[in-house]
């Protein structure tokens, strides 16, 4: 039975995934006695999907995000997250984004870095640590943190993947570990797919006093581009700065490109004013 202090909680995960999906059901039935939980498994044929989706983010407390080497991946869940960090800048914080690392424990990726490296993770090993989680996002739902705060304790948790110095074994000996087609791909990737413009990026991007502009529609790998370019600029001995202007709110933008238009205006003044009268 829900309370006076149940709190709208917005559960976001990779469908059809193990154990993505059996951890986050098992995490909507246990949240859902005390509070008012949206699971995407609830809604009925015929409804919009995408606005669905935007407006229960949008009154949600919560985005309790589960993470797994599959659902990093996933475009639905990283927009989730982006929605969430977008709205929780203009709604006073909320909603709070709860991420849960399912047996992960590689660095994330960008985007997801820069939206929860510096929050508090929780983390699921296997199905003997559900009852521990529920313990646990019950507690972060009522005022509590989750576990995994310290920059430390992070770094413990963590474990980069090396290269190994053997040979690759043949496909006879093991199955081909393939990855998911679908998000950003890491700068070393085995699977990405040269084109004629990389290497004049790639080339480009080694010069001095240079500016490169990627351009293309929605999902032909420009931001997978955009980080083969930075590991390119890192190893050429250039020092990096990464800004994603989808991270700044609107009023930040708005500032910004009102600075931008006064600077422009200032500047054409000052070239007018020395212009020889006609």
């Amino acid at each position: 039975m829900l309370n006076s202090q149940a709190k709208r909680i917005f559960i976001s995960y990779k469908r059809n995934a193990s154990p993505d999906e059996s951890v986050a059901v098992q995490i909507f039935q246990a949240l859902s006695q005390q509070h008012k939980v949206f699971i995407d498994q609830t809604m009925s044929v015929g409804t919009r999907w995408a606005e669905r989706i935007e407006a229960e983010i949008r009154q949600a407390d919560f985005l309790i995000t589960f993470l797994s080497a599959l659902s990093t991946s996933s475009e639905m869940v990283v927009a989730e997250i982006e929605t969430a960090h977008h709205l929780a800048k203009s709604q006073s914080g909320r909603p709070i984004i709860l991420p849960v690392r399912l047996a992960y424990q590689e660095p994330f990726l960008y985007p997801l870095s820069a939206y929860l490296n510096g929050i508090n993770w929780a983390f699921w090993k296997d199905a003997e640590d559900t009852p521990r989680l529920i313990a646990e996002l019950l507690q972060a739902v009522s005022g509590g943190a989750l576990a995994i705060s310290e920059e430390k304790s992070k770094a413990d948790l963590l474990q980069i993947s090396q290269p190994s110095p053997l040979p690759r074994p043949f496909p006879s000996a093991q199955p081909v570990s393939l990855e998911m087609p679908e998000g950003t791909m890491e700068s070393q990737s085995a699977f990405y797919v040269e084109r004629s413009s990389d290497a004049l990026t790639l080339e480009t991007i080694e010069r001095q006093g240079v500016t490169i502009t990627i351009k293309g529609p929605r999902q032909m790998g420009k931001s997978s581009l955009l980080i083969r370019t930075i590991h390119t600029a890192v190893n050429a001995g250039k020092r990096v700065a990464l800004l994603d202007f989808q991270l700044f709110d609107k009023a930040a933008l708005y500032q910004f490109n009102m600075k931008l238009h006064i600077i422009g205006r200032s500047q054409l003044l000052s070239l007018n004013s020395h212009e020889p009268p006609v």
